[in-house]
């Protein structure tokens, strides 16, 4: 069958999509005007908040498009602009083969910025931010892009040469200064502003207004941004940084997708996701914003505090699953498309998740429109979603920075309410084969890279140390068990956290099959 490029013109042909079971948007993008700002539109931009976005836009057109921002692949816009920045999103059910094929055009275009402020494309994009129309922007970065760390309170501690440099000359290479920019450009038209991280970490909106103002500080103190820039982002009813947790699974697609897509006679850009989608957002926006409750899965909460819930929920019951699966999952052999849905059929892995989310429910707070037990049902559903070609290597990445809120936060809080030993340890167990996973060798010594990670020269290094078939050489990871950034705390120096972690650890060093027979030994004790 013959194919066709997805782009506008095509998009307005109705006789093409007859008899086609693909989801159209019901406005005119040609019409509507541009209200909000996408930074770094990849696929959660389309896949979450784009589809949220379109919802909206097919209730109510006055919600407005989004232009997106890529600063890191122009090979990548240009892909997009041949399909004039629409794209295809199979949505999948659980049931397997079930899938909707959407059409996106919430997103009205995607601008590439460089470090060059003449170019045409940040002429564009500061004219937006001095459209009065324009009432707030989404981050979609990596937790890296921001080029900090950050331990609470107004400002945030550069790490990133590139930022810290842009810090230093007023020069916008990092995507953190280029978010700067364009919120002063906003200062100086005297308009107000929210900038919505969903970025998928706790605390993002907090983290992401002391980004914006450590690079205000800067730029103030040496003469790049006006006097009063910085009493303008720490304003929140004037520029305001809402907290939000964001969820959804969304991936490449696979040979069988592309497939499904020829069927229907288009190509087109992808992203597969699933059907679940949940926003719970901190209601702070100072220019207005859409009516987003009206789509489904969003919570709109008037605190941190009431948003907090939804994200420790989701980190410690869905993101959990995942980060078990990227560890003693890996190592038990599931890598790549499809790992997660073939890891849940291993009886250990799935009862080991389902007894960790059983102290979760025990412990966690519970948001004010949503229930744990019913969020936890759905999770298991989500994972068991065979059409989702996801790979648990993606969970991998910055692996040492997901311990803390994944599992030891969860540990911490089932201490505090007394629960037994035994199912303490079960908590402990994914950290222990996170350990065994930067070893780079799985449970039947076959080796795998391993992803990028903050901490990476520190986990090979200890790694370095140990030896399959020896397991007193787990000492030699002694310097991560005792790392408070990787667990909260010095395990050592709490109780015998740290020795019980230590002997999982050296348990999983004992040979061949070492992993899966300290996984079940702890499963029935």
């Amino acid at each position: 069958m013959s194919t066709k490029v997805l782009n506008q013109r095509l998009l307005d042909d109705t006789q093409f999509w007859k008899g086609k079971n693909v989801q159209l948007p019901k406005y005119d993008r040609k019409t509507i005007p541009v209200k909000s700002i996408c930074f770094s539109a990849g696929r959660m931009a389309y896949g979450h908040t784009g589809d949220i976005m379109q919802d909206l836009l097919n209730l109510d057109p006055s919600t407005g498009l989004m232009v997106g921002i890529e600063t890191f692949s122009p090979k990548y816009v240009t892909e997009l602009s041949a399909s004039d920045f629409l794209i295809t999103q199979p949505i999948f059910e659980n049931e397997k083969g079930k899938v909707t094929p959407k059409i996106q055009g919430a997103i009205d275009s995607i601008l590439y910025l460089d470090a060059n402020t003449n170019s045409l494309a940040w002429a564009r994009l500061l004219e937006y931010a001095r459209d009065p129309q324009v009432q707030f922007a989404t981050i979609n970065a990596p937790e890296g892009a921001y080029g900090v760390t950050y331990n609470g309170g107004d400002f945030a501690e550069p790490i990133s040469p590139v930022l810290i440099k842009d810090m230093e000359e007023g020069t916008v290479n990092s995507d953190a200064a280029k978010w700067t920019l364009f919120a002063m450009e906003r200062f100086k038209a005297g308009l107000k502003f929210a900038m919505v991280s969903c970025t998928n970490f706790s605390g993002n909106g907090h983290y992401t207004a002391a980004t914006l103002k450590t690079v205000a500080r800067a730029w103030e103190t040496k003469g790049f941004a006006p006097a009063g820039f910085l009493d303008y982002l720490s304003d929140s009813s004037r520029f305001s940084f809402p907290n939000c947790m964001i969820d959804r699974i969304a991936v490449s697609p696979d040979e069988s997708i592309r497939q499904q897509m020829e069927a229907i006679g288009i190509r087109s850009n992808l992203v597969v996701t699933e059907k679940a989608r949940y926003w719970a957002v901190e209601d702070n926006f100072p220019a207005g914003r859409p009516a987003f409750e009206k789509a489904e899965g969003v919570f709109m909460e008037s605190s941190y505090e009431e948003v907090k819930k939804y994200e420790d929920m989701k980190l410690r019951i869905l993101n959990m699953s995942h980060s078990v699966i990227a560890g003693l999952g890996v190592l038990l052999g599931y890598r790549g498309n499809y790992g997660i849905y073939n890891a849940m059929k291993n009886e250990m892995i799935a009862t080991l998740i389902q007894r960790i989310i059983d102290i979760v429910i025990q412990t966690v707070d519970k948001p004010k429109q949503m229930d744990p037990k019913a969020f936890a049902a759905d999770a298991i559903t989500r994972l068991n979603n065979p059409n989702i070609p996801d790979d648990p290597m993606r969970i991998a990445l910055n692996a040492s920075t997901k311990m803390l809120p994944r599992f030891l936060d969860t540990y911490y809080a089932a201490e505090a309410k007394g629960i037994p030993r035994d199912q303490l340890n079960l908590i402990l167990l994914p950290v222990a084969g996170f350990i065994r996973y930067t070893m780079g060798v799985d449970d039947q010594n076959i080796a795998y890279s391993l992803e990028d990670d903050p901490r990476k020269d520190l986990l090979t290094a200890c790694a370095s140390k140990a030896v399959i078939g020896e397991p007193a050489s787990a000492v030699a990871f002694r310097e991560i068990i005792a790392h408070k950034d990787i667990m909260g705390k010095d395990l050592y120096q709490h109780g015998d956290t740290g020795a019980i972690l230590e002997e999982m650890v050296s348990k999983m060093l004992a040979g061949s099959d070492a992993v899966a027979r300290t996984v079940a030994e702890y499963l029935t004790k």
